[in-house]
């Protein structure tokens, strides 16, 4: 891969694993000071602002040249960070500063996602982008797994403030990475200063609902989201009430959930010039149904086990696919817009399936519930494709905006 896409994968590293580290700091330490109901509160509200700033930072996002952008993300993050080590230690508050650092946090790697999405196609050839998403799918995987097992470690043996410090002076780094980047003085001319935030934004949702590809794409992450709800949403009470098992077990499901993407992504990096991604992406989404079946209709830990690893290796062989379809069928000047609203939409469907899973385990038992999810999830999905094998051949992508 190019010197400067090594320089940015750095620089990312640091940053997944410091925000997960962060993260578990943050939620235990919150635990301690907070009831279970407004812990949840908490989660919800964290949700909400993922939602939120996934909808509207689009515009903003397409408006600044986004290596300028992400470096300045790394930037206030540490300031942040800093601030709030600052106040932590001079004061006796602690749980509003945690608060406001996990809310401006939540909201800044919103920002920092989609810019580095937009990112990755400056620094990468168009023909290398399968294998930069791939490292990069890597990259989210073991970052977030090394930075929840060091959160974990850490808030056992040091303060908050002590961890809070040390990030800060990880993002440093993270932000020094990234100068070797450079920046395109063209890209800030791009969008003409009489367009409003509000007309940029209509921009962006009005091309993503007439892109027919674009749609397809948004379809089938629907159908992906739809499939996969009862391993977000009732992972731990499956594994307590129909495998018998613990916190070790519900322990040993998300390792081998996290083992086989990392898995998948190294092979996707490896062979990635001899697949084709939208067959992968197909593929990809009827092996989610399949396993999330066998998954429930399993009772014993080792094939949970085997079905988790096997998931988790659709899950990464379903992401980079969709991400570099995205990235080569959308304009560069909407990039940031539509990857938005894409996140937006996804949130939003992921909400509306957690509130179903609930309602529908009052009715149901938790393995009825992960068969009803994936057997109609596939149904829907052979449909799909069916109907995307007999569409018109997909058109060239429009790189002028209008």
């Amino acid at each position: 891969m190019p010197r400067l896409f090594r320089y940015f994968y750095g620089s990312d590293l640091i940053a997944v694993v410091g925000a997960s580290i962060s993260y578990i700091a943050i939620y235990w330490t919150c635990a301690q000071l907070l009831s279970p109901s407004a812990l949840s509160l908490l989660i919800g509200a964290v949700f909400l602002i993922r939602f939120v700033s996934s909808s509207l930072v689009g515009p903003w996002i397409d408006r600044v040249e986004p290596v300028r952008l992400l470096k300045g993300t790394v930037l206030v993050r540490f300031l942040l960070l800093g601030a709030v080590w600052f106040i932590l230690t001079q004061t006796e508050a602690t749980l509003l500063p945690l608060l406001g650092l996990l809310a401006v946090q939540t909201f800044l790697q919103v920002i920092g996602g989609n810019t580095a999405f937009k990112v990755v196609t400056r620094i990468v050839e168009a023909e290398q982008l399968p294998v930069a998403n791939a490292y990069l799918s890597t990259l989210d995987r073991m970052g977030t797994l090394a930075g929840l097992l060091a959160g974990g470690l850490l808030i056992a043996e040091f303060s908050i403030e002590m961890i809070l410090g040390m990030e800060a002076i990880l993002h440093v780094v993270a932000w020094l990475l990234l100068f070797p980047l450079p920046s395109t003085a063209a890209d800030e001319n791009k969008t003409t200063a009489k367009t409003t935030y509000w007309s940029d934004l209509q921009q962006g949702f009005s091309y993503l609902r007439q892109d027919a590809r674009l749609m397809r794409l948004l379809l089938f992450g629907f159908v992906a989201n739809w499939m996969i709800t009862p391993l977000n949403a009732l992972l731990a009470p499956f594994a307590k009430d129909i495998l018998k098992g613990g916190a070790n077990t519900f322990s040993l499901l998300e390792l081998a959930l996290v083992i086989g993407g990392i898995v998948m992504s190294l092979l996707y990096a490896r062979f990635a010039d001899r697949l084709d991604l939208t067959q992968m992406f197909q593929l990809s989404t009827v092996l989610q149904g399949v396993f999330m079946l066998a998954i429930g209709l399993t009772t014993t830990l080792p094939l949970a086990f085997s079905g988790m690893l096997l998931l988790g290796m659709a899950l990464s062989l379903f992401g980079i696919p969709f991400s570099t379809l995205l990235q080569q069928t959308t304009p560069d000047g909407l990039l940031g817009r539509i990857r938005s609203a894409m996140v937006a939409a996804s949130t939003l469907c992921s909400a509306i399936c957690f509130g179903l899973s609930a309602y529908l385990t009052t009715l149901f038992a938790i393995d009825t519930v992960f068969v009803l999810f994936s057997g109609t999830g596939l149904l829907v999905a052979f449909w799909l494709i069916r109907l995307q094998r007999t569409a018109p051949a997909v058109e060239a992508r429009r790189d002028e905006v209008g």
